[in-house]
């Protein structure tokens, strides 16, 4: 773990923070987790992946009404079976997601997108935490194109899913998703000029952080 790098990246939906951070991975020669963490944490936990795909980044109303106890939550929670799934608590997918980042983390360099791995690795020694914004401006033709969806489509997606991550991000963290002040480095992809600016500019704040 001595020399092991964590990049993680928080971003806005179409700012280009998926794209960075696959060519960040491929830079540096090291995995990249995404949506492929969920596999890695079903095959820890014994769990079919379509489980955590309902509950991937996303809190539901009802349970943020119960703040105080369920951040209190230890250990997992009751499960109960079905004919092929064994069905958990989203607060035990949590506790297990976490568990499996932070053995990854112990592990190998990596970055990570998203799922709450600037708080759940805040104590990793050799972590960058990045958020990377746009204005929707630009960030709605990216979506437009990436998903063929409307002006008025890509609005509404792009808002829909920024409440879900934000609502997931604020219940587990005790923080605000996208707050700078969260964050090593908060970065402007249009600003910038697109993500290759936004690769050059991790990797120089890494170097300045002793990083690699």
């Amino acid at each position: 773990m001595a020399d092991n790098f964590i990049i993680s990246i928080g971003r806005k939906i179409g700012a280009g923070g998926l794209e960075t951070a696959g060519k960040l991975a491929e830079e540096f020669g090291i995995r990249m987790f995404d949506k492929n963490l969920l596999v890695e944490v079903a095959k820890e936990s014994g769990l079919n992946p379509e489980i955590f795909k309902s509950k991937d980044e996303s809190a539901s109303r009802g349970r943020l009404g119960a703040l105080s106890s369920f951040r209190q939550f230890v250990g997992l929670g009751s499960q109960h079976s079905t004919s092929n799934n064994t069905i958990m608590s989203e607060e035990s997918l949590f506790k297990v997601q976490s568990d499996v980042m932070r053995k990854i983390a112990g592990e190998q360099s990596c970055v990570i997108v998203g799922r709450c791995s600037d708080y759940i690795l805040r104590d990793h020694p050799r972590l960058l935490t990045v958020f990377i914004t746009a204005p929707i401006e630009w960030r709605i033709p990216r979506i437009m194109a990436s998903e063929g969806l409307s002006e008025s489509e890509a609005k509404h997606f792009i808002e829909q899913k920024e409440q879900k991550r934000a609502a997931y991000y604020n219940y587990y963290t005790f923080k605000r998703w996208g707050d700078s002040s969260g964050y090593d480095l908060c970065v402007d992809s249009a600003k910038l000029g697109g993500t290759d600016a936004v690769v050059e500019l991790i990797k120089f704040t890494m170097k300045q952080r002793n990083l690699i």
